[in-house]
C-alpha cells in the first residue's frame, strides 16, 4: 500500500536515441504489438545498468505514439542514476517498458475552450509537441501556443518539428530564457521563435492578453507549476481550465511573490502588465 502501482512489462526495441538539443534526446521504441498511448500518457521504462545488470527503473512521459512505436523527451542528468545509461542506448537494444498512467493531454482540455496555452520548462515540451501535431491534424481546432523556458537557448529541445509546426496559422511558440550564456556563439543561436528574457513565470503571464477561452497546460518544474497554476486561478482563471504535469521537484512550495505576480498581471492592463518581474 502506497508504493508504486503494479505495472505489466512488456520488451521493446531501441529504434533510435537521437541528439534534439543540449542534454535532450528523444527515444524511439518499438514494441512486439501496436500501443494505444497518446500524448501525456506515463509510462514505465527499464534498462539493464551495462555493468552490474541490475534494472534501471524510472516513469516517463510519451511524447507520440504510432501503431507499434513510441518516442519519450528526456533531459541527460551527467551524474544521474539512470540517464548517463540511457544516453548510451543504441539502435537495437533491449529495454522494457509498461503501465498506462496519467490523463492524456488532449482529454483534458476544456472543450469550450478555442485557445490551448501549454508553457513548459525543459523537456516538458515533449508531450505537449505530440500533443499539438495530433491537435493541428484535425480541422476546426483551438489555437495552440507554447512558451518553453530555458536556461539558454541551447537547451532548446526539438526546434525543428516546433518550427514546422508554426507553419500552421493556428500554432506558435515561443522561448523564454532565464539564464543566456555569456558566449556569443550561444548567445547569438539562430532561432526563428520569439524570445523572451526571464523565467516563464515573469515572461509569460504579462504577454498573454485575454484568457477568457483558454485553456492552460503546464508540465516541468514543480516549483514553476505550481506557481503559475495558482497565479491562473488567483487571476480568474476555472480550475478547470488548468491541467498540470509534475517532471521534478514536486515537493516545492509556490513561492507567494511568484503566485501574486502572475495573479496581478492577468488582472491589470495589458499596459500596465510586466512591470516589476519576482526575482
Amino acid at each position: 500500500e502506497g508504493g508504486p502501482p503494479p505495472i505489466d512489462w512488456q520488451a521493446g526495441t531501441v529504434v533510435s536515441n537521437a541528439n534534439v538539443g543540449r542534454g535532450a534526446r528523444l527515444l524511439t521504441v518499438r514494441a512486439a504489438a501496436p500501443l494505444a498511448y497518446l500524448p501525456g500518457h506515463v509510462l514505465g521504462l527499464e534498462i539493464e545498468h551495462p555493468e552490474t545488470k541490475d534494472p534501471l527503473k524510472g516513469p516517463y512521459t510519451v511524447t507520440r505514439c504510432v501503431d507499434d512505436l513510441f518516442d519519450v523527451l528526456y533531459r541527460v542528468i551527467p551524474d544521474g542514476r539512470k540517464t548517463p545509461f540511457m544516453e548510451r542506448l543504441a539502435p537495437g537494444d533491449a529495454c522494457r517498458f509498461g503501465g498506462r498512467f496519467g490523463t492524456p493531454i488532449a482529454e483534458g482540455i476544456d472543450a469550450k475552450c478555442d485557445r490551448v496555452v501549454g508553457v513548459a520548462t525543459g523537456t516538458g515540451i515533449g508531450p505537449l509537441l505530440g500533443f499539438a501535431e495530433q491537435a493541428l491534424e484535425a480541422p476546426g481546432g483551438p489555437n495552440i501556443e507554447f512558451f518553453v523556458g530555458l536556461r539558454d537557448l541551447a537547451d532548446a529541445a526539438c526546434v525543428p518539428e516546433l518550427d514546422a509546426l508554426a507553419a500552421d496559422s493556428r500554432f506558435s511558440w515561443s522561448a523564454c530564457v532565464s539564464r543566456p550564456s555569456p558566449c556569443t556563439a550561444i548567445a547569438a543561436a539562430p532561432l526563428a521563435a520569439p524570445r523572451y528574457s526571464g523565467r516563464v513565470t515573469s515572461a509569460v503571464p504579462g504577454i498573454l492578453g485575454s484568457v477568457a477561452s483558454t485553456h492552460f497546460h503546464l508540465v516541468g518544474n514543480g516549483a514553476f507549476v505550481k506557481e503559475f497554476k495558482a497565479g491562473l486561478i488567483a487571476g480568474g482563471v476555472s480550475e478547470a481550465r488548468v491541467t498540470t504535469e509534475v517532471y521534478f521537484n514536486g515537493k516545492a512550495e509556490p513561492d507567494p511573490d511568484v503566485v501574486a505576480f502572475v495573479s496581478d498581471q492577468l488582472r491589470s492592463e495589458p499596459q500596465t502588465r510586466a512591470r516589476a518581474p519576482p526575482r
